[in-house]
């Protein structure tokens, strides 16, 4: 796999974990709204492990991308 197509598939999971957290957020406040306290919880835990996740694969292909800079040099 050349490292354009890493990349790209970076970008793509970063993406997907941010409307995880999107989804999340929404989640929470439909069912804060509605007076669902427990499910609004639930999703309140979706949001938290999404948001880590997001940074996580920010933080992976950020060095990544200094990694390739570095071996291009």
């Amino acid at each position: 796999m050349n490292s354009n197509t890493q990349i790209k598939l970076f970008k793509l999971m970063e993406r997907v974990w941010l409307v995880g957290v999107v989804l999340g957020i929404a989640g929470v406040i439909y069912f804060l709204i509605t007076k669902d306290n427990d499910s609004a919880l639930y999703f309140f835990g979706f949001f938290i492990l999404s948001s880590v996740l997001y940074l996580l694969r920010k933080k992976q292909r950020k060095r990544h991308e200094s990694y390739l800079e570095q071996n291009k040099k």
